[in-house]
């Protein structure tokens, strides 16, 4: 499979000073497109490695990534016009970065990723599984859950934009709504082009019931009681032994 994509990253970084927290944070906006793939592009605002927001590549309309943030600051009404110059200064400059750098390979680094559930796992009880990918490039992942080796419905998969790394790998996560069954197997698999076939990784669920756990304290105390009566037996054994002692070093003297 090959993928003529070659990502420009225009990003700008504003260090911010805190006497609060005596250290400094940083603002990032940054800017991504592909190569001929119009309406692909990315254009967001992150603070200290977290996005606040992002613009729509074709509506060019802002969206919080925290909804419940939204109370505490406004959307500064030029983000639009914003985005839009910058996304068309990304897919400008693609074919002339191409030519300057004398059609450079493109850097292809393969996924890592990882499967853990939001909260801790209770069976019935509704939870979200996280799927984390990081640490790849170029750009362009492809997530599939499955469910006990079934699709899973898509309407309970969710997906974050791409987030940058500080050496311009991306990262990304996938969140799949879902409640814990003994024995389900969950999975999720990255499709990338660095890979021959599919990164997966799978999540079982296997949590004790009430019945496992009271058979579990029947057996320890069982256990306890046995180790019980085996030490008081050693303890009676010995104690005879010295008794037994103590009489034969009484009676030697009168023996002799």
């Amino acid at each position: 499979m090959t993928m003529k994509l070659l990502p420009v990253l225009l990003v700008i970084f504003l260090p911010i000073y805190s006497q609060e927290t005596a250290g400094k944070h940083l603002l990032r906006f940054l800017t991504f497109c592909q190569k001929d793939e119009q309406g692909d592009g990315q254009y967001d605002i992150e603070f200290d490695g977290d996005q606040l927001l992002y613009v729509d590549p074709v509506t060019y309309q802002a969206f919080p990534r925290l909804p419940e943030f939204v109370e505490q600051w406004s959307l500064d009404l030029g983000l639009a016009q914003d985005a839009y110059v910058s996304l068309g200064t990304c897919q400008y400059n693609i074919p002339r970065a191409t030519k300057g750098e004398n059609n450079p390979p493109e850097v292809i680094v393969s996924p890592t990723s990882l499967i853990f559930p939001k909260q801790k796992l209770e069976l019935g009880v509704p939870n979200t599984l996280i799927c984390f990918v990081n640490d790849f490039h170029p750009a362009l992942v492809r997530i599939v859950w499955t469910w006990n080796d079934q699709p899973v419905d898509q309407s309970e998969v969710s997906q974050t934009d791409y987030y940058s790394n500080s050496d311009f790998s991306f990262r990304l996560s996938s969140y799949l709504n879902f409640t814990p069954q003994q024995g389900d197997i969950y999975s999720c698999s990255v499709d990338h082009i660095s890979l021959r076939m599919p990164l997966t990784k799978f999540l079982e669920v296997q949590l004790q019931t009430d019945r496992q756990v009271e058979t579990a304290v029947c057996v320890c105390g069982v256990m306890l009681g046995l180790i019980g009566v085996i030490t008081g037996l050693w303890l009676i054994m010995k104690a005879n032994k010295s008794c037994q002692a103590q009489h034969t070093s009484r009676q030697t003297p009168e023996s002799l």
